[in-house]
């Protein structure tokens, strides 16, 4: 968040909650927190910015009207992939073991077959999620290839229905058991909706909350069409990466060790743990971001105020508790 947009955001939201400026940063909790020496490096296929031309550049031509899948996310908590399905197309049905996956219909038209509801139809700005324990399927049911985002957790596991026709080769060192799932499908949880639409119904939202996934639509507008500067420091994360869905508009990322750049619509933002980051809406006209990471109440740590500066730091001493 631009830290002047985000002061003011701060305002307002303190004003409505009755509690001052002063009052909340006498609640801050100030700790010392490990920051690495050199910037966590970008690890294949994180890259601080993708766009799905970036994307289709690395398709084969023969590939490009069939199924194929693209991964653009990879680190210790979650993975996520671009996958285009061909005309008639569809997923094997599935389950996942014991984490959700969420899902974002970019182009085209699938139909999303989720446990007992009946199927539905997801288009351009529909967001679907599968909970854990939970069959599901997608079909290409428009006329052109379709093409969506996903994400699991890095560890997520895939189990198949005993009536499957064939199932996939294992991993390495695994083979295929039949076993009684045990219990039954994961609740929804409170708050949470198998299938928005954000085309058709846009707003500020909080779609997946839930252990290891959190997807969150964070809309605004800003004034002007000016960068931030480069003093906006944001926050950082120190235990995990996180990335956005830029899902209209335009936004403005600071990103600590690099120059701070503009995204656009359909593009993917990913920032290493550690890094400085932060996001402001650009140009008139609204704009939104779907920020996704694995800790729906995840830390932000953010820099020292004025009003709090820096302080030396203690004299280093013994081993950390968990070192």
């Amino acid at each position: 968040m631009n830290l002047r947009k985000g002061g003011l955001a701060l305002v307002a939201a303190l004003a409505i909650g009755g509690v001052t400026v002063t009052g909340a940063l006498a609640q801050s909790v100030f700790t010392w927190t490990p920051k690495p020496v050199a910037l966590a490096p970008y690890k294949h296929p994180n890259k601080p910015r993708t766009t799905i031309a970036d994307v289709r550049a690395r398709i084969p031509r023969p590939k490009q009207t069939k199924t194929w899948h693209e991964q653009v996310v990879s680190d210790k908590h979650l993975q996520a992939s671009w996958v285009q399905m061909a005309v008639g197309d569809q997923s094997p049905a599935m389950f996942i073991s014991d984490t959700r996956a969420a899902f974002i219909v970019w182009e085209g038209s699938i139909e999303f077959t989720v446990g007992s509801q009946a199927p539905f139809t997801a288009t351009k700005g529909s967001m679907v999620q599968v909970p854990a324990r939970t069959q599901f399927q997608m079909k290409n049911v428009g006329p052109v290839p379709s093409l969506h985002f996903e994400v699991f957790t890095a560890d997520a596991k895939i189990t198949y229905p005993q009536a499957a026709a064939t199932l996939p080769k294992p991993q390495k060192g695994m083979t295929w058991a039949l076993t009684r799932q045990d219990p039954g499908e994961e609740a929804l949880g409170t708050g949470n909706v198998t299938t928005r639409n954000f085309t058709t119904d846009p707003a500020a939202f909080q779609f997946v909350v839930a252990p290891g996934l959190f997807l969150n639509a964070i809309r605004g507008s800003a004034r002007d069409c000016n960068m931030q500067p480069p003093t906006a420091l944001g926050h950082r994360h120190i235990n995990y990466g996180e990335f956005w869905f830029i899902m209209e508009g335009q936004i403005q990322y600071n990103i600590e060790g690099l120059p701070g750049f503009v995204s656009e619509a359909g593009d993917i933002v990913y920032v290493p743990a550690g890094r400085w980051h932060s996001a402001a809406n650009y140009c008139p006209g609204f704009d939104t971001r779907i920020a996704i990471n694995p800790f729906p109440t995840g830390t932000h740590n953010w820099p020292p105020t004025a009003s709090q500066p820096n302080p030396p730091m203690p004299p280093l001493s013994g081993r950390g508790w968990l070192d």
